[in-house]
């Protein structure tokens, strides 16, 4: 109970209270009780504010009693200005926190908390998928997808520390759902990269790595902690003869590569993914096939490769001839035609193509003209400057 007079027991037993409360505060049984809560910390707040505006004025008024240990009253006056100036910053912090809180309240107390549904009994919910890596367990399970793009549910726990995270942003790409071993590679890459990030910020302090807010902190050093197992998990395993991927090619072929973007590039094109789907993106990079120059081009680089070249964190879509690979968590797209086939005329946008028969006069022809031309006779259209054009 508060004494109301003495500042030493009340502050010792408010320390307490909140220490009581973050324990308890851990689960709730009632939802709606949340909104009580938020309405006593809101009050205690408002306190709190009033008590640290109190100490500064005290470390003010007594300040001509300040000393330091070796007695120099200067020191320890400007000792207790320095206390007092930055209690009353924590003041205006706090004031911040007030108004957070009381808005928090407001909104809390607009919800109508229904009761929660019964489990299912029938256990006809979605199936769930679990792979292990290290000391970290990797769950997912299909989620309601969003628009045309697919996405997956998923808990990741960490067996050496009990703690565990949930979320509903795994999305594996446009188009039909992909099998769940591949939403757990595609996890275990994402959590991959949060443990390079974490691994870098620990060698190089004061740096914000580009990955380092995937999961939270303790999340992102576990993954650095189980990082090999991790590495191991996330690449693709052979796949069985009656479950092809959707995005895997048929056995035989090869394919080129067109063009290859990232950078600020590489964000644009993933905007119009995310706008107009892939098949706009496909139909858009289509333009940067420039025949029998791609194809000798590729040859010449070794761009040519027995299946389209694919990350552990990539998307894949495929449209007639080609095949476009991008990635949103690293910002790149490549598409991929393949070898010696000739794209739809439509996709293209031309309107009188010359037969396929054709290609094989031109390439006879090649070797006496000065200039090769596309199949169609269509002005040839380059990726920008300092942009490769493969993989």
């Amino acid at each position: 109970m508060p004494t109301f007079d003495d500042p030493m027991k009340d502050a010792a037993e408010a320390s307490a209270a909140l220490r009581g409360l973050a324990h308890a505060s851990r689960a709730f049984d009632d939802p709606a009780d949340t909104y009580a809560v938020i309405g006593e910390l809101l009050a205690g707040v408002r306190s709190l504010r009033q008590v640290l505006g109190q100490l500064a004025e005290t470390h003010v008024a007594a300040s001509g009693q300040a000393r330091t240990d070796e007695g120099d009253p200067l020191i320890g006056r400007a000792f207790a200005y320095a206390a007092a100036d930055m209690l009353r910053e924590a003041g205006t912090v706090l004031d911040t926190v007030e108004f957070r809180l009381d808005t928090a309240s407001q909104h809390s107390g607009r919800i109508a908390w229904h009761p929660k549904a019964p489990p299912d009994p029938g256990g006809s919910g979605p199936e769930r998928t679990t792979a292990r890596a290290g000391q970290l367990t990797l769950t997912v399970w299909a989620d309601t997808p969003l628009g045309e793009h697919q996405r997956y549910a998923y808990r990741i726990e960490d067996a050496a520390t009990g703690e565990a995270v949930e979320g509903r942003d795994l999305f594996t790409g446009a188009g039909a759902p992909v099998a769940p071993e591949r939403a757990v590679r595609e996890l275990a890459g994402f959590l991959s990269a949060a443990g390079e990030a974490r691994q870098y910020a620990i060698d190089n302090p004061g740096t914000s790595p580009e990955n380092a807010g995937l999961f939270p902190e303790r999340i992102a050093e576990a993954a650095r902690v189980n990082a090999d197992a991790l590495s191991e998990l996330a690449e693709p395993g052979p796949q069985p003869p009656d479950a092809p991927d959707a995005a895997e090619p048929a056995a035989g072929r090869r394919w080129i590569s067109v063009v290859f973007l990232d950078g600020g590039e590489g964000d644009r094109m993933l905007d119009l993914i995310h706008a107009s789907g892939t098949d706009a993106a496909i139909e858009h990079l289509a333009g940067y096939d420039h025949g029998e120059d791609t194809v000798r081009d590729a040859l010449a680089n070794g761009y040519v490769y027995d299946n389209p070249p694919r990350g552990a964190l990539d998307r894949a879509a495929t449209k007639d001839v080609y095949t476009l690979t991008y990635s949103p968590f690293l910002g790149r797209v490549s598409l991929l035609r393949e070898y010696d086939a000739v794209p739809d005329p439509e996709l293209l946008g031309i309107d009188t193509p010359a037969p396929a028969a054709r290609r094989a006069e031109r390439r006879a022809a090649s070797a006496s003209q000065p200039e090769t031309t596309d199949w169609y006779a269509r002005a040839p259209r380059t990726a920008s400057p300092g942009r490769g054009v493969a993989l």
